[in-house]
């Protein structure tokens, strides 16, 4: 009886064991799913430059100022639009630009902490009682940076058309107001 008892209780704590096996490797591989889909939404950053790079859009700053200077009087509802396209798009991406270094940066390390942790699980140095908690943060938090870059991606994107659509009609705008001219656009020399 005492062997039977013994027995049961062996193979109940053989397979409670699996069980826990099981649930780990099935976070595991979320984790290391998680750090594939982050370690491609970093490079989808890291490219954005380059399409941004495609553009004139050292004519922003120079377009707006003078915008703002010179227009006086009304515009028709078509130039306004083309107008607004520009400058609400023009800000888009300068904004990208200058919240995107923040955002590699936070991609970078929770890449590293998922990796660190999914590492710790498959080697037990984690203690299981708080496994769980860990996991559901780092998997809520990776969550969370993926949909801001995927709504940041997608902004630029579509502000990178919309730049281009109307940059051509605003320098139409400006050359009315200009009589014909654009205005020069100064690159800053200085080097730091």
């Amino acid at each position: 009886m005492k062997a039977q008892y013994f027995l049961f209780i062996l193979l109940g704590t053989i397979f409670w064991r699996c069980g826990h096996s099981n649930l780990y490797n099935k976070q595991i591989t979320l984790l290391d799913s998680t750090k594939i889909v982050l370690q491609v939404k970093l490079n989808e950053l890291k490219k954005a430059e380059s399409n941004i790079s495609h553009l004139p859009f050292g004519k922003f700053e120079a377009y707006t100022v003078f915008l703002n200077s010179n227009l006086k009087d009304t515009i028709n509802k078509f130039q306004a639009n083309a107008l607004q396209l520009f400058m609400s798009s023009g800000k888009t991406i300068k904004q990208f630009n200058e919240s995107k270094p923040a955002l590699i940066k936070q991609t970078e390390t929770s890449i590293l902490q998922i990796q660190k942790l999914s590492g710790d699980i498959k080697e037990n140095s984690v203690a299981q009682n708080v496994i769980d908690n860990y996991f559901n943060n780092e998997k809520a938090e990776a969550d969370k940076l993926i949909n801001v870059i995927e709504q940041n991606i997608k902004a630029l994107n579509l502000s990178l058309v919309n730049f281009k659509n109307s940059t051509p009609r605003t320098e139409e705008l400006i050359r009315q107001i200009n009589n014909g001219q654009l205005p020069a656009i100064i690159t800053d020399s200085i080097s730091e």
